[in-house]
């Protein structure tokens, strides 16, 4: 992998993991409103941030990441309303995520790509979780963060990472890292594509919608061909345990009266009783992939061997 904050002066490489954590909670914070105001069909552009039940407008001391929410004890200051433990949940995890891509891959150009991505993933976990839709806007910007960052990326020099099937042939330059990126992105979206339209015409059901493909594509991209099938697999797992949770929940079901989304998201059937959103699983499994995958491959292979 890239240099890592442990190959550097402990005083700084502490600064610089603080600035991280700090900076990843920020973005937790942000993307918590950008959803909000994605589902509410609000201006992402324009406006004040505001209390969603009463409407005030938030100040700076209601607006510091994680230390807010806690100061507060989760009610706005001015109405005294809950505010969702999901919030301070996000703005957490989103700071672990930072850091811990921090400590993987330093402060590099990937490292800000995997960054620009666990953004894009906190968001559509978020709008997928409470409409059962993925936004053609996280799809592109995806995109946009792969095509251009792509470029900077080379093959890591031990373990699996984008790139390590074709450095043979290509080098341990971009041109590696490119064609995986591009054989994962067809494999994953292209095959599920397939798949999902084969398991719709033999039994008549929704199963993955638009929006999961694109997604599961964008993965592939930034992973690659083995560790996109590593992610696959890891977010079918995550998948069953949502829908597992959501069963032993008791909420009623909306299988039969859901449809697939406008703009083509859809969503797997648990249990044959409810609908869960997929695309959260997908996130939480590329993020993980990009962490944890390459030790779990080399783990896996050795058992092989």
């Amino acid at each position: 992998m890239s240099a890592s904050l442990f190959d550097i002066a402990p005083a700084l490489a502490a600064y610089l993991s603080i600035l991280a954590a700090v900076l990843g909670a920020c973005m937790g914070s942000f993307m918590n409103c950008l959803a909000w105001r994605l589902v509410a069909g609000e201006s992402v552009l324009r406006g004040r941030s505001h209390c969603t039940a009463c409407g005030a407008q938030l100040t700076a001391i209601d607006l510091i990441p994680i230390v807010s929410w806690f100061a507060l004890r989760g009610r706005c200051r001015h109405c005294k309303g809950k505010i969702s433990p999901r919030y301070v949940v996000v703005e957490i995890v989103m700071a672990a995520v930072f850091l811990s891509i921090a400590l993987e891959y330093g402060f590099t150009v990937q490292a800000l790509a995997y960054a620009v991505l666990a953004c894009i993933l906190c968001g559509v976990t978020l709008v997928d979780a409470d409409t059962y839709t993925i936004p053609n806007g996280f799809v592109i910007a995806g995109l946009a963060t792969w095509a251009a960052t792509v470029w900077f990326m080379s093959v890591p020099s031990q373990g699996f990472g984008p790139g390590t099937i074709f450095a043979a042939q290509l080098g341990e330059g971009f041109l590696a890292v490119l064609a995986d990126g591009v054989a994962g992105g067809v494999l994953l979206g292209g095959g599920i594509l397939a798949f999902s339209l084969l398991f719709e015409q033999v039994t008549k059901r929704d199963s993955l919608g638009g929006g999961d493909v694109k997604l599961l594509f964008v993965a592939g991209l930034f992973l690659g061909l083995p560790l996109g099938l590593f992610s696959l697999l890891l977010a079918c797992f995550i998948g069953l345990a949502i829908a597992f949770v959501l069963k032993l929940s008791g909420e009623p079901s909306d299988s039969d009266v859901h449809g697939e989304s406008d703009d083509g998201s859809g969503e797997l059937e648990s249990f044959r009783t409810r609908a869960i959103p997929f695309g959260p699983a997908i996130a939480a499994a590329t993020m993980l992939t990009l962490l944890i995958g390459s030790p779990c491959m080399e783990w896996y292979v050795g058992l092989l061997m």
